[in-house]
């Protein structure tokens, strides 16, 4: 209330806490899409979205607690909707192309899959691991339809962490080759495409060869 003979002071309207969440997670997107991650600093974070340091810190530990924070809550989404969008009753290698053309799709054009891509390495083991459990839904949808395959018939059986590495590493390629493509919405499918043939070629089974006379 003003004092009769005093100006009025301008109130100062402070935002919302969870607005500067907000604000600090989409100016992270921004500053992660140009920089990296590694270069990111407080002071770019800060700078964007307009607040002090302390202010920051009342919102997250630090640049690597406000990364991980932010992919918990956007990647379980997208994971959900990759898991859904495929089809359970199909055969189990045209449910692992489907998968995996998903999946370069997402790395290759989604700023959460850029991050996964590019920033997760230089992340503490922590860290990593805080960010793989948001993607659990995903890896048990890569592993159950892998061993429907083999259970099938249709793959061969290749020891679970090898076949589960063999998978990410194909995937992670595919979505490198579409960021680093001249025109990555134009060319993503196509990659995406032959990815996810390579990915059920390396896993399939063959057949034995026939000796003569049969």
């Amino acid at each position: 209330m003003a004092v009769v003979g005093l100006p009025s002071l301008p109130v100062t309207m402070q935002p919302e806490s969870s607005d500067v969440r907000e604000q600090l997670f989409d100016a992270a997107r921004e500053i992660i899409g140009k920089l990296g991650y590694t270069e990111m600093s407080h002071a770019d974070l800060t700078a964007e979205v307009g607040i002090g340091r302390t202010t920051f810190y009342e919102h997250f530990s630090s640049k690597e607690d406000l990364l991980v924070q932010m992919v918990r809550r956007d990647l379980p989404p997208l994971v959900d909707d990759i898991v859904e969008s495929v089809d359970a009753s199909l055969p189990p290698d045209v449910r692992l192309a489907a998968l995996a053309r998903f999946m370069v799709e997402f790395v290759g054009t989604d700023h959460i899959g850029l991050i996964l891509h590019t920033e997760v390495p230089h992340l503490s083991p922590t860290a990593q691991e805080q960010i793989s459990e948001a993607h659990t839904g995903l890896s048990m949808a890569f592993a159950s339809t892998y061993m429907d395959g083999i259970q099938s018939g249709v793959f061969r059986t290749v020891p679970h962490k090898l076949a589960g590495r063999m998978m990410e590493q194909m995937i992670m390629t595919g979505g490198r080759a579409v960021m680093e493509s001249e025109d990555p919405t134009a060319e993503v499918g196509e990659i995406a495409r032959h990815t996810a043939d390579m990915v059920v070629a390396a896993f399939r089974a063959t057949e034995a060869p026939r000796t003569a006379g049969e």
